[in-house]
């Protein structure tokens, strides 16, 4: 606080007359108060979006994504491609595709490769990640002698790919070490880690739900959002056991998890779940989705009269905006804070 402090000088007395001065300066005073309390409030605005529009009015039907970097990927099913988006700014740099082959239903990048589960194409298609080549692929694209049929989900480590899809009840691995990009098949199956019935709910589903994989920390992350069953095999356990890899099986009837996303900070996540029947996304640490506790998020987000969260979205996070799946378009939300304050004052 400015204060305004007079400093009176007398000047000398004479005998019939005494002369008063004041001359002023500013002073800081420090203020008597104790630590200042921070409640943080953290509320999504900033909404942007993309549609056909901006795409040069190709279709969009969003069904997955994944972000790597710069870039945004983002599985077109209608568009039968992959297409990439500048992850900062939510522009089309390029489309990737395999032909007409391309039926995306989910998208993964690890290392140099982009890996495309191909929905009814009956297999995984394998792209140069920086040039957006064609490779190979996983399964034959035909049946029955596919090991991979109606792909809707894929994942991968720097050793392993794993691959959901609608052929048997189990998860199918293959060796990323033992794939030769020059050949037009790579059928040969690492390992099968059972599920005990169709992983999805039913053989049909790859078709017309999104789902998620992911390896987080030690494990593989399988999620069933209908069920909110959450299967998990620890990655170093998959490479020693192969088919004998035991399984970590909860299920949860009240927060049904559907997508996860690393963030900026290795040891927190943000996902997207049904909790007590309405959308939210919300962030945990690793330890909360370790011990499949999700009562208590960090920060938490659901839908309302101004945010509206679909009802099978996938979540990926991105400097402190949150990018969904919406059907016929993209939606981003950004984070933001309005925090409030309280000051005390210092205790005598």
């Amino acid at each position: 606080m400015m204060i305004s402090a007079g400093l009176v000088m007398m000047a000398m007395a004479s005998c019939d007359k005494t002369e008063y001065r004041e001359i002023t300066e500013d002073r800081v005073v420090p203020q008597p108060v104790d630590t200042i309390k921070v409640a943080d409030h953290f509320y999504l605005d900033g909404y942007l979006s993309r549609t056909s529009e901006d795409i040069g009015g190709r279709q969009l039907n969003a069904v997955n994504l994944y972000h790597d970097g710069e870039d945004l990927y983002v599985a077109n099913f209608a568009g039968k491609c992959i297409d990439v988006f500048d992850a900062e700014t939510l522009e089309l740099k390029r489309s990737i595709s395999n032909a007409d082959r391309t039926l995306a239903r989910d998208v993964y990048a690890e290392g140099e490769h982009l890996f495309v589960a191909a929905g009814d194409s009956r297999e995984v298609q394998i792209f140069d990640k920086k040039t957006g080549k064609y490779l190979s692929r996983l399964g034959t694209g035909s049946w029955p002698a596919s090991n991979v049929s109606w792909a809707g989900c894929v994942c991968a480590t720097p050793r392993l790919v794993f691959v959901r899809d609608s052929k048997e009840t189990n998860i199918r691995v293959f060796d990323r070490e033992a794939l030769d990009m020059n050949a037009a098949n790579n059928n040969n199956v690492y390992a099968k880690l059972a599920t005990g019935s169709y992983f999805i709910g039913s053989k049909f589903e790859p078709q017309s739900e999104s789902y998620d994989m992911e390896a987080i920390g030690d494990s593989l992350y399988s999620f069933i959002p209908r069920t909110g069953t959450i299967y998990a095999w620890k990655v170093q356990d998959i490479i020693e056991k192969k088919n004998d890899a035991p399984a970590k099986i909860t299920q949860n009837a009240t927060e049904k998890i559907r997508s996860i996303s690393k963030t900026d900070d290795k040891e927190k996540f943000f996902v997207s779940m049904e909790k007590d029947g309405k959308m939210q996304l919300a962030e945990y640490t690793l330890a909360d989705i370790q011990k499949r506790d999700f009562s208590q998020p960090i920060r938490s987000f659901a839908g309302d009269g101004r945010v509206s969260l679909p009802s099978q979205t996938i979540v990926t996070y991105q400097k402190e905006k949150l990018i969904l799946t919406n059907g016929t378009k993209l939606d981003r939300w950004e984070i933001r804070n309005n925090p409030s304050y309280e000051i005390q004052p210092r205790q005598k």
